[in-house]
This record gives C-alpha cells, sequence and structure tokens, in this order.
C-alpha cells in the first residue's frame, strides 16, 4: 500500500463554501457600514441647518417670531426648491413672559426629524 498525502475534492469545496460565505458576510456589512456612514452624514448635516436656523431665530426680536411652515433647504440651510431637508418652526407661548420655539429639519429616509428646541424670554409691555 501506498499512502498519499494531499487534499480531497470534498476537503477543498468545503473550505470554498466556507471562504465565500465568510467573503459575503465581508461584503453585506462593508455596505451597512457605507449606509451608516452616509446617514450619519445627512444627519449631522440637519442638525447644523437646524442650529444655524435656532440662532437665527434668537438674534431677531421676539415679536417678530412665528411659526413658519414647511420649506425645502439646501444643505447649506438656504431656501432650495430641490433642496433634500425640510426646515419648519413652531413656537408655543410658554407664559406671558416666555415662548418655547421649535426648529424642526426632515432629512432623507430619517425615521425622526431633528428637532431643537429653546426658550426665548420676551420683555413686559409696559404700561
Amino acid at each position: 500500500m501506498r499512502k498519499e498525502s494531499g487534499f480531497t475534492l470534498i476537503s477543498v469545496m468545503i473550505a470554498l463554501v466556507l471562504l465565500s460565505v465568510g467573503i459575503m458576510a465581508l461584503a453585506r456589512a462593508g455596505g451597512e457600514v457605507a449606509a451608516a456612514r452616509t446617514t450619519s452624514a445627512v444627519k449631522t448635516n440637519a442638525v447644523a441647518i437646524a442650529r444655524g436656523h435656532m440662532e437665527w431665530l434668537r438674534s431677531r426680536p421676539p415679536q417678530d417670531l412665528a411659526d413658519e411652515s414647511a420649506v425645502r433647504v439646501n444643505t447649506a440651510g438656504e431656501i432650495d426648491g430641490t433642496g433634500p431637508y425640510m426646515r419648519s418652526v413652531k413656537r408655543t407661548t410658554q407664559s406671558s413672559t416666555l415662548l418655547n420655539v421649535k426648529v424642526i429639519v426632515d432629512y432623507p429616509r430619517a425615521k425622526v426629524p431633528v428637532e431643537i428646541v429653546t426658550l426665548i424670554y420676551v420683555p413686559p409691555v409696559p404700561m
């Protein structure tokens, strides 16, 4: 009898199946990482748009603040009819001297829009 060493055809096929499963898992993970990175960048930009608009609102006289319906804005926060983001403002009166102002930015593929809330003091009207 002679001893033969080496791999059998079945062991090579099993190794190829295991290798292909591993490569497919890596490819799927890479795709999910790329999608998460894109979503993160879009959400970060939505937060920047909301913060910028909130700062602009805070610089205005409190008496001039009003609700704003949803408008399309571009990545710089400027009004643009084809922009991917939707920005709106909701103002509610907390008390005679306090306003609750909320800036809402909806972004592509968002499950929950970005919301930034602040309270603004309104000085009482002198008599």
